[in-house]
Order: C-alpha cells, then sequence, then structure tokens
C-alpha cells in the first residue's frame, strides 16, 4: 500500500475518481466526514445507518463516522476496527485517515473484482446456453423438412 503523504493523496483521489465523487483532496486532512460518507454510500450503495443529516458540530461530524467506521465493521467485515474512530478522523489523525482509506480502497477493489468474475460467469453460461439452444434447433431442423420434402416427392 501507499506510503507517502502523498501516495495515499492519490489513493484516496482515486477512490473518489472511480466512485464518480465530484470532490478532490489536496491534504490527507481534508478526508473529512464528507469525504468517508460519500465513499460508503458510492461503494455500497446505501445510505449510512444513524447519519445525522445536517451535522451542526464536530461532535456530530465524529459521530457520522464513527457510524461508517462501526457499520463497516459490523454490517461489512466482521473485523474489529477499533484502531480508528470518528473522532481522530475529525481531528485530522492522518494514520487513521490512511487506514479509513485503505480499507474502502481494498472494499472497492474486491467487489469490483466480485462483479467481474459474476459478470464472467454470467457470460460463460449465457454462451453454454446459446450452444445448446442452436445445437437443439439443428436437431430438429430434419423433423421440419422431412414433411416438406416428403410432401413434394408424394406429388411426383
Amino acid at each position: 500500500m501507499a506510503g507517502s503523504e502523498a501516495e495515499w493523496i492519490i489513493v484516496a483521489n482515486n477512490l473518489l475518481l472511480k466512485c464518480h465523487i465530484h470532490l478532490r483532496i489536496r491534504e490527507l486532512e481534508d478526508c473529512d466526514a464528507n469525504v468517508f460518507i460519500a465513499l460508503y454510500q458510492s461503494i455500497l450503495g446505501e445510505k449510512v445507518p444513524d447519519l445525522i443529516a445536517i451535522p451542526r458540530s464536530q461532535e456530530d461530524e465524529a459521530h457520522n463516522v464513527q457510524a461508517v467506521i462501526d457499520s463497516l465493521a459490523l454490517d461489512y467485515l466482521q473485523v474489529s476496527l477499533s484502531h480508528i474512530t470518528g473522532e481522530n478522523i475529525v481531528r485530522g489523525d492522518k494514520e487513521s485517515i490512511k487506514n479509513l482509506l485503505e480499507i474502502f480502497d481494498g472494499l472497492l477493489e474486491y467487489l469490483t473484482e466480485h462483479i467481474s468474475e459474476t459478470s464472467h460467469e454470467k457470460s460463460k453460461f449465457k454462451n453454454i446456453n446459446l450452444i445448446w439452444f442452436t445445437f437443439y434447433i439443428l436437431s430438429l431442423l430434419p423433423f421440419f423438412f422431412l414433411p416438406v420434402f416428403l410432401h413434394r416427392n408424394w406429388k411426383h
């Protein structure tokens, strides 16, 4: 995974780009509650549970990021993410931001590969069905043309 802060900024901006989120960051600390909520909703296709829609304080922002972290941990990853807290993200703790970015990057990569594999399997299945359908139709052709052929010969 990326090491320097500049590399992590690239990771963050690539995530935002891949998810069609029209935000760009210049510093790691720009990865705030809005960034992580947008990534969550874009990648998972769901709203963040227990989200405070209009955060009015830093505590509300921390609550929202914590809701993202808790949902990832409990609903999707089934692992403890106790080393990352919403409070640390909102305070701009670089290590916490990197950890959460790494989780979203891995999650997006996993889901993209899974969708790609599923799509490939479906296309293989469709090809097999097409082959069997073609074989079936070809096997029926004699039954369609034989009566026509016999009828023609019978009249002569």
